[in-house]
């Protein structure tokens, strides 16, 4: 399948609505390098980058796009200097959370030359040995799970080892089929969100089938399921992430949430009490909102988004939030 039109520059670097785009991987080292233009806020806002290299840094440096455009801030001629590529990228992983729903979580890897070794790496992050940062999620699948990946037209070939802890097996106690299918949809949620489309799953083992919750996959193709995802799922800020003087909230909403017109959420300090609240309008299927947050006292607070949703709830999702 073919990628989406390029969308401006705004959009280019804002969250994007559907989580399989690869700009994802943009818009969140946008939100870990951005401040408040002209802030003079009572705290410092060190330069916070996925990527060590100046590639990261020209997204938002305006010295950088003016190089770019062939606008140099500097007299001296000759060519400009060339940018070391970035070290590390973003990508969205997908983990069971409350309610049994995925819920998205970006994730740094190394950079790498290809789309397959990228969508490699962020299934590697669902490993039991890497893992979901935030502690309210959590994974089945053990290391060495995921071997190899070779992405065509017509769909994204995921190999697997064998796969037997803490899944189901013949000499074990067995999950149900709810559980089951929702392991294998983190697969299809996060192999589809770093190829950047909407391609089926195909689960393949080299020679052997593993006993395990693939048994019944290995050889076929596995469509995404909508209704996997978490009625309210918090991308931004990530877990035990620093803000200074502005906090930006956003996520995603899913199919459980109806059709809501906007997302409440709340920064809450340890005793439960709300020290900052908004309520987050959604567009499609996302929302976000900006507040200012300069006089907050410093402290570790909880972040709480949440819908009511069709079936009532309210449906939440949470984050660790370090204000310096």
């Amino acid at each position: 399948m073919s990628p989406e039109d390029p969308r401006g520059l705004r959009d280019l670097l804002g969250d994007a609505v559907a989580d399989v785009e690869p700009r994802d991987r943009l818009s969140e080292i946008r939100r870990r390098t951005a401040r408040r233009a002209g802030s003079h806020g009572h705290r410092r806002w060190p330069l916070i980058a996925l990527g060590a290299g100046t590639a990261t840094a020209a997204v938002v440096s305006a010295v950088a796009v003016l190089g770019d455009l062939g606008l140099g801030t500097s007299s001296d001629s000759g060519p400009p200097a060339t940018r070391p590529a970035p070290k590390q990228v973003a990508v969205a992983t997908y983990f069971v959370g409350d309610g049994g729903r995925l819920f998205r979580e970006f994730q740094s890897v190394p950079a790498t030359d290809g789309i397959d070794a990228l969508v490699l790496a962020a299934l590697r992050r669902l490993e039991t040995d890497s893992g979901p940062l935030d502690p309210d999620y959590s994974t089945v699948w053990p290391d060495g799970s995921f071997l190899g990946v070779v992405l065509t037209d017509e769909a994204i070939t995921v190999e697997v080892g064998a796969v037997t802890r803490d899944l189901p097996s013949s000499g074990g106690p067995r999950r149900s089929d709810p559980d089951v299918a929702l392991s294998i949809q983190q697969v299809v949620y996060t192999a589809q969100a770093a190829a950047g489309g909407l391609l089926p799953v195909r689960f393949e083992s080299g020679g052997q089938v593993p006993d395990s919750v693939l048994a019944s996959t290995v050889g076929d193709t596995v469509a995404r399921d909508a209704t996997a995802a978490a009625a309210v799922s918090i991308s931004d800020p990530s877990e035990d992430h620093e803000v200074d003087d502005l906090l930006t909230v956003r996520g995603v909403v899913g199919p459980d949430a109806g059709a809501p017109e906007s997302v409440d959420w709340q920064l809450r300090d340890a005793d439960g009490s709300a020290v900052v609240a908004g309520s987050a309008p959604v567009e499609g299927t996302a929302w976000e909102q900006t507040v200012d947050i300069a006089d907050v006292p410093s402290d570790t607070y909880e972040l709480v988004a949440s819908v009511v949703g069709l079936e009532g709830g309210p449906y939440t999702d949470t984050r660790t939030v370090v204000v310096r």
